[in-house]
Formats: C-alpha cells, sequence, structure tokens
C-alpha cells in the first residue's frame, strides 16, 4: 500500500505564518482528498541549530521551522503520515517526523544532523558551505521543502513544495469565514503591504474547481494592520469552500489561504468582541455526541489555552451551550476554534484590547 504514489492537488502558499522581516522562506501545500476534506501545511524554516559555536573542522546542524496545519472541510480526519522534509545546501536532506495528525501549530527541529565539511584547514569552508558562525536559513539556502503525507481519501505520496526565499507583498496574519444571519462573513488581516493590488476571493463546492466571487481592493502600500472583509450573499445554502489570493501591481497572484464553511456549521455568538479584559460569553448548539473543546491561537498560530465547554441543557441528541469564559491574555488578535471530535463548529478572531 505504501509504495504507491498518488498525485495530490496542491498550491504554494507564501506567508501563511507572520514573523518580524517581510524577507522570508515559507511553503505551503494544500491537498486535497477524494473523501472532500483538505489538508493545508504550512512549513517555515526559521533557524539553524549546529553542533557547535567553535567548528574549525566541520559540524552538523538541524533545522528549526514553525508549522501550521489545518485540517478542514466534510469527513475530515487525521492523517496516518505527516512529515516535512526540508533540503539545505547542496540537497542536504533534514528531515521531521513530529507533525500533528490532527492538525495544529508550533515550532520543531528536524533530527537527521546532515554534515558540513570543512576544506581541509581549520575554520576553512568552501562555498556554497559556511561557517557554523555564519550559518542561517539563508545562506545554508533552505529553501525546498517537501511534505510527506498519507490519509483517508489521501494515497502514500511525497508532494514538492517549490520554495523560495523572498520578498513577500502582503505580510499575511489570518483568514476566517464565518456564517452569519445574513450571509458569510469572510474576514482576513495582514500586517504590512508593498504593491498590492487587490485581493480575490474564489468559491468551490468540491475544493477542486473554483469559481472567481469577488475582488477587494489592496491598500498598495502599507506598514499597519489591516483587516478586510467581504459579505457572501450568494453562497449561503449548503458547504462551500473560500479561497484567498492576493494580486501584485506586476500582475503576479499568490494564494494565502483557504477556508470551510460546512452547511450544518451551528450558529455561534461570541461576545463582546472586542473584549477589554479577556472576558467574553460564547453560544452554540453541537448535535455532535463527542464534547465540545475551545482552542486560543495567537496571532503565530501559537495554542494559548486549551478548554473543555459543558452543555447547560440537552434537546434529543442537540447540546446547548452558554459560557462565560476568562481567556487570560494580554491585548493582541486571538483566532477562536471550537471542535467537536474532529468536527470543526467555528472559527473567529477576538481582539483583546
Amino acid at each position: 500500500m505504501r509504495k504507491s504514489k498518488g498525485i495530490a492537488r496542491l498550491s504554494l502558499l507564501v506567508g501563511f505564518i507572520s514573523i518580524a522581516t517581510t524577507f522570508r522562506s515559507v511553503a505551503q501545500c494544500t491537498i486535497t482528498s477524494s473523501n472532500g476534506y483538505v489538508v493545508s501545511v504550512s512549513i517555515q524554516p526559521t533557524s539553524i541549530a549546529v553542533s557547535s559555536t567553535n567548528c574549525p573542522w566541520g559540524y552538523n546542524y538541524n533545522v528549526n521551522f514553525n508549522y501550521n496545519i489545518s485540517i478542514t472541510g466534510p469527513n475530515a480526519a487525521a492523517q496516518y503520515t505527516l512529515q516535512a522534509k526540508i533540503y539545505c545546501v547542496n540537497s542536504a536532506m533534514n528531515g521531521a517526523y513530529s507533525l500533528p495528525l490532527n492538525g495544529g501549530s508550533g515550532s520543531a527541529t528536524t533530527t537527521t544532523n546532515p554534515y558540513v565539511p570543512h576544506n581541509g584547514t581549520a575554520y576553512g569552508y568552501n562555498a556554497p558551505y559556511p561557517s557554523c558562525t555564519n550559518a542561517t536559513v539563508a545562506t545554508l539556502n533552505c529553501t525546498t521543502i517537501d511534505i510527506v503525507i498519507e490519509g483517508p481519501g489521501i494515497p502514500y505520496q511525497e508532494i514538492h513544495c517549490n520554495n523560495t526565499a523572498t520578498v513577500l507583498p502582503v505580510e499575511f496574519l489570518s483568514f476566517d469565514a464565518e456564517k452569519m444571519n445574513d450571509g458569510n462573513l469572510l474576514s482576513w488581516d495582514v500586517q504590512s503591504e508593498s504593491r498590492n493590488d487587490y485581493f480575490t476571493i474564489e468559491t468551490s463546492k468540491d475544493g477542486l474547481n473554483w469559481k472567481e466571487l469577488a475582488q477587494v481592493k489592496g491598500a498598495i502600500n502599507s506598514t499597519q494592520l489591516k483587516t478586510y472583509s467581504y459579505l457572501d450573499t450568494k453562497n449561503t445554502v449548503g458547504s462551500v469552500y473560500y479561497k484567498l489570493s492576493q494580486t501584485d501591481l506586476d500582475g503576479t497572484r499568490n494564494e494565502l489561504a483557504i477556508r470551510y464553511i460546512s452547511a450544518e456549521e451551528a450558529d455561534f455568538r461570541m461576545y463582546p468582541n472586542p473584549s477589554a479584559d479577556g472576558q467574553v460569553h460564547i453560544l452554540f448548539s453541537n448535535n455532535s455526541t463527542a464534547g465540545s473543546t475551545l482552542y486560543l491561537r495567537n496571532e503565530l498560530g501559537q495554542l494559548v489555552l486549551q478548554q473543555d465547554l459543558e452543555p447547560v441543557s440537552k434537546s434529543g441528541k442537540t447540546s446547548y451551550y452558554s459560557s462565560d469564559l476568562n481567556l487570560a491574555q494580554p491585548a493582541g488578535v486571538y483566532l477562536v476554534e471550537v471542535r467537536s471530535g474532529d468536527d470543526i463548529i467555528n472559527r473567529s478572531k477576538l481582539v483583546i484590547r
């Protein structure tokens, strides 16, 4: 079974994780399962961990990286295999074999520990190899990333994500899709923009075939945090995928993220938002037999709070939740995600002042 190689639909998304500088190397593969769900894996090499800071005769190294993994859509399921391979100078492979199979965000370090040779003299290193004190993601050219994946509806395969270091036109933070009474509200945050002409929103019923829904004008150039939004009043019946892209002034287009709204998504309310002190109230219903858990992530996608939620009442198979929560977090922008088993009940942006 593992020797069969499948062909997955994938796209290169740039800037999924925000860091301080706009010079970075980020790649994301998006794979659509034949069961209908979408796996999105973002890998961002951040720094080099060398075996020694005094290395006259060569050294070993690993790559520190951030990851953000989302599994969304109908029949969403954990993966059997989910690994990353980061290739650096002279195609040296740095493997990471501990990515969360159920999705999530965090930081990790590769474990394969490749060797950088010296040139025969103490502290001598010939190009393309840098000395250990000059070893960075850029100097070791860690810009090629592969994803190894297998799961329900996804045959075992290794996907090559063409990843390049670049100056990003948009420093992208988040993309949210929320079912409202009058339509589906799409909102996204960007930290900065450079020659950004406009954003494009596309829709799909299957995650494979896309149709343009709208274009939203960008700020061209900006160094301020901006929130954009669009209310979709056309796709209010049934499940729908949303894809967000960005187009430069020269016509270059970059895909940013994909989100999914289920036809069965529960009515979800959270207030006040913004919250002055981290105190919020949430209301929603859940017709799953699994319990409900709240996950709170910061702007870097890191999990800062996880809390099981208790229903206040039940009617048949439906549980009703009404909770006062003290999130106890510093001021900032957060992503609130409520899950029931493997199903996402809601994702909402929360601002704490």
